[in-house]
């Protein structure tokens, strides 16, 4: 056995070509060789030994569409943060439906979450309204804009789950 003199040639590296100890080892050498060189600390891992934080994204945002449970405190979660985001602002209300459309499975439910989310805010506020509920039902135009937006904003909130 030879000792190690920082360029990767010990006798411990000389694997079978399918082992993955040899992958391992060979890692290890190599970020033993960055730090005696000028390579910046980090450089060597972009090339396939570790994914990028898009990829970690992606692959959580997958596990999250299609494991049952995940989904479920996901949307949980989203519909939560909605609410209470568009009780402060009425962006809120686009902020909402690109979340339950985010974490959909496909664009075409996340299209429906949006809409969903758009009918349990207006259910929301009419309960919030108490026994002015009524009133405010009779007032016809504002109605008619009050609805549009419930509805619409998500709508348009989920046009991101086109795009991730």
């Amino acid at each position: 056995m030879s000792e190690p003199d920082g360029t990767g040639t010990d006798a411990d590296d000389t694997h079978t070509a399918g082992s993955n100890t040899s992958i391992g080892s060979n890692r290890s050498s190599a970020s033993n060789a960055s730090t005696d060189s000028d390579v910046p600390p980090g450089a060597l891992e972009d090339d396939g030994g570790s994914p990028s934080a898009i990829d970690r994204t992606g692959i959580a945002l997958e596990r999250v569409r299609t494991d049952r449970r995940p989904h479920a405190a996901a949307v949980v979660v989203a519909v939560g943060l909605g609410l209470a985001l568009s009780w402060l602002h009425w962006m809120g209300l686009v902020l909402g439906g690109a979340l339950v459309a985010l974490v959909a499975s496909t664009p075409w439910r996340g299209v429906a979450g949006a809409a969903g989310f758009g009918v349990l805010v207006l259910v929301v506020f009419a309960v919030s309204l108490g026994s002015s509920t009524g009133a405010v039902l009779e007032m016809t135009p504002i109605v008619y804009v009050t609805v549009a937006s419930g509805i619409g904003l998500p709508l348009l909130g989920s046009l991101l789950r086109g795009i991730a």
